[in-house]
């Protein structure tokens, strides 16, 4: 394939790149949580925030603190939190934004009579202050999300402040969410507080916004991952917490290692939250490594950053796994950087994280014990439903 990436994704998903923004690389919670409060306390006149994970904690406390003292100083705060991701949510840090003036909605609570919903998440991150600057990655506001990303309890992630008329696609992705809470709740869609500013140029980095529901079938997501691995042509590098793929993307994988592209894919280690998750992903290693695609475990704390980069020139990040539930259901924000000089950050920060990594044996991987491989068929065949069964276009007959 001789066309450049950008030319090929434009025409396979039918979203343009935008011209002139400025994206920062935000590393783990030591540099997302103090970038976010910062844009917060700078809001004023709107906040729209959009967050699959909010849990508790210290960091919970103070960016509800920071929201509802924009709400009190007269910012239209917008709050939309997952019904799933957000269930665990402290209970005073909600009553704190609601008494300050912020409207927070759930999407698709789980106490839903939509039975056929509740499997169906936003797993999308955002957040937009005063229309010109925005954000996204796989960051949750709890404890864990807090720190270097070295040491356990401290999770490894990548987070994403934008400036530029990207920041439309980042709006739209809240948008589309809110006005589902919309349609059930009573409310505006647009006020006086919004203004439409014209988004100038803030950098020089073109970007991509790709935004996939949280339905059955093909996404966005799907589409620029496999455009991005027909398009390589000397390396990929993968982060994602697991890799439990559809058969159609391991096979896309293995062949693209097979032409002669180094594949490099970093999962997590030793150190997860839902072990039955990730020993679904363990079934994929060995197919992967016997075509070549190298695997490696991080081990100092969980993975959670979700990057696909290709040949050092471009990457898709934002919120998306690569797995078949996130490819399949979940709703989720990416975006495609078309900028030599932002991938080399990521690629850096990969090769970091490779320097606290575990490389898997192919060898020693085949021969694991007969316990371990039941584990990951039972854990596979548990999973199956909440992964997407039966996910048209993506899972074949088997999710």
């Amino acid at each position: 394939m001789s066309a450049p990436p950008r030319q090929v994704l434009e025409a396979l998903v039918g979203v343009p790149f935008t011209e002139g923004n400025r994206v920062d690389v935000l590393r783990d919670g030591d540099e997302t949580f103090p970038a976010l409060l910062a844009a917060i306390a700078a809001a004023r006149r709107t906040i729209d925030l959009l967050w699959f994970s909010w849990r508790g904690g210290r960091i919970s406390h103070e960016v509800a603190g920071a929201l509802a003292q924009r709400a009190r100083d007269g910012v239209r705060v917008r709050i939309l939190l997952d019904g799933y991701g957000a269930k665990h949510m402290d209970r005073d840090d909600l009553r704190r934004l609601r008494a300050a003036g912020c409207t927070v909605y759930f999407y698709r609570p789980m106490r839903s009579p939509r039975v056929t919903a509740w499997n169906m998440r936003t797993h999308r991150r955002v957040l937009v202050c005063d229309e010109v600057v925005g954000f996204t990655g796989g960051t949750g506001i709890d404890t864990a999300w807090t720190g270097d990303g070295r040491r356990p309890g401290n999770w490894r992630d990548t987070a994403y402040r934008v400036e530029g008329p990207a920041v439309a696609g980042l709006r739209s992705a809240f948008v589309s969410g809110w006005m589902q809470a919309q349609v059930r709740l009573s409310g505006e869609l647009v006020s006086e507080d919004d203004r439409f500013p014209d988004l100038e140029t803030a950098g020089s980095t073109p970007v991509q916004v790709v935004r996939t529901s949280s339905q059955p079938g093909w996404s966005g997501a799907a589409v620029v991952i496999a455009g991005l691995l027909q398009t390589a042509r000397e390396e990929v590098r993968i982060t994602t917490p697991y890799i439990r793929l559809p058969r159609w993307l391991r096979r896309l994988v293995g062949d693209t290692a097979r032409r002669g592209v180094r594949v490099r894919i970093l999962v997590c280690g030793p150190r997860v939250e839902r072990p039955t998750v990730h020993l679904q992903g363990e079934l994929d290693f060995q197919p992967l490594l016997d075509d070549g695609v190298e695997i490696w475990r991080y081990q100092p704390s969980l993975m959670h950053a979700k990057v696909v980069s290709v040949d050092g020139a471009v990457a898709m990040v934002g919120t998306t796994n690569v797995d078949t539930r996130s490819l399949a259901l979940n709703e989720q924000v990416g975006l495609v950087l078309d900028d030599p000089a932002v991938v080399g950050v990521l690629d850096g920060h990969f090769a970091e994280d490779l320097e606290f990594s575990e490389r898997v044996d192919a060898e020693l991987w085949r021969h694991r014990g007969i316990g371990r491989r039941t584990l990951e068929v039972a854990a596979d065949v548990v999973g199956r439903p909440l992964r997407g069964l039966g996910a048209a276009g993506l899972a074949g007959r088997r999710p």
